[in-house]
């Protein structure tokens, strides 16, 4: 194999591996969005479990599907809210906690105002921003490459661990499987991301994942921001 194809080959190799702890990641990153969600908008939306055998497709499936379920959760909370500003549902809630006398009635009180106010504030912040839209385009965009028919686990095996012992012929036990591995995962990569028109397979397959890895970077980091900025908000 020439330099150039052996240079192709660790590329691909590599984008399957960052490809396979992003889904990781987003799955990750998606649930304590959703376990925030529910906490605050008393929902009970499912999380993700990740399953290696599982189709990628079927895992951007549920991503969409909870990214809908909070769209219509968010447009019915701001179509209530619209009807009364939040400065008088504030201004209620106080006026609640003023009529209390004592101090555990003042306590539970106080943290029933908070959510109160709590609860607008998020779902202004979210239809502002559209965060939830936006979210939702990426994983749109991603389920048009045609990679949803391959299981995780063919980009990436994590348990693959190299053996500490090696046999009387010098080689690991397992080094022939590995190899096999290896070859099979790039066989699959390789015919799913097959460009028609491509004179270097391997370098098209490549140049194809990377392209996935970065849409998939930059709703990482769509993600993480709305995060960060929804426990900002709460916290202030």
């Amino acid at each position: 194999m020439s330099s150039e194809s052996e240079k192709d080959k660790e590329r691909l190799i590599q984008a399957a591996k960052v490809f396979f702890f992003h889904m990781k990641d987003l799955t990750s990153f998606i649930n304590t969005f959703t376990e925030f969600f529910n906490h605050n908008m008393n929902t009970q939306i499912l999380s993700i479990a990740v399953k290696e055998d599982s189709n990628i497709k079927d895992f951007f499936e549920q991503m969409l599907k909870i990214f809908k379920e909070m769209q219509s959760v968010v447009e019915a909370m701001h179509s209530k809210i619209q009807k009364e500003p939040l400065y008088s549902s504030v201004a209620k809630a106080m006026c609640s906690v003023a009529e209390k006398c004592t101090h555990v009635e003042l306590q539970h009180s106080a943290k029933k105002m908070l959510k109160n106010v709590q609860t607008p504030v998020i779902v202004s912040m979210l239809k502002s921003t559209n965060v939830l839209g936006s979210l939702e385009s990426s994983l749109s965009l991603l389920m048009k490459y045609p990679i949803m028919s391959l299981q995780l686990c063919d980009f990436y095996r994590e348990d693959t661990k190299e053996p500490s012992e090696t046999t009387t012929s010098g080689k690991t036990p397992s080094s022939d499987l590995s190899k096999t591995t290896a070859i099979d995962t790039l066989k699959k990569l390789q015919d799913a991301l097959k460009s028609e028109n491509a004179s270097n397979l391997l370098e098209s397959a490549a140049d194809h994942l990377e392209q996935i890895v970065r849409v998939m970077q930059r709703t990482l980091e769509s993600l993480q921001r709305a995060i960060k900025t929804l426990e900002t908000d709460i916290s202030l």
